[in-house]
């Protein structure tokens, strides 16, 4: 059975699929360029390490700013500190603490708007 279509109709036929799901997408909320896992970043004192870094429509550098901005809150308290309010205008939140004898394992959430930055770290004691 031989197509007897115009040439352009199956290049538009193309085209409105791919925008059908671009259009989904971007209802559903589901773009790849709002959520990241960031690489791990060294704390600057060498008494700790940021083990995980995952941003949600941030950089990861600003989330690697934001993470060594709360760790220098807390450390400015004493190393099982926690650092309560605005951290670089972000509100942060540390929750699933665990400590033993020589270390301290925790997450910390940090929001401002949509913004989020969320990382876990690991400090010696």
């Amino acid at each position: 059975m031989a197509d007897h279509s115009p040439a352009f109709v199956r290049p538009l036929l193309v085209l409105a699929a791919a925008l059908t799901v671009l259009a989904f997408a971007a209802l559903t909320g589901a773009s790849p360029a709002q959520a990241a896992s960031c690489s791990q970043s060294r704390l600057p004192n060498g008494n700790g390490y940021i083990t995980s870094l995952n941003v949600t429509r941030v950089s990861c550098r600003t989330g690697r700013n934001v993470a060594l901005a709360y760790y220098r809150c807390r450390i400015r308290k004493g190393k099982t500190a926690r650092c309560n309010g605005r951290v670089a205008g972000y509100r942060c939140r540390e929750t699933k603490r665990m400590r033993i004898a020589t270390e301290l394992n925790a997450r910390v959430s940090c929001t401002r708007g949509a913004r989020r930055v969320v990382h876990t770290y690991q400090q010696f004691l």
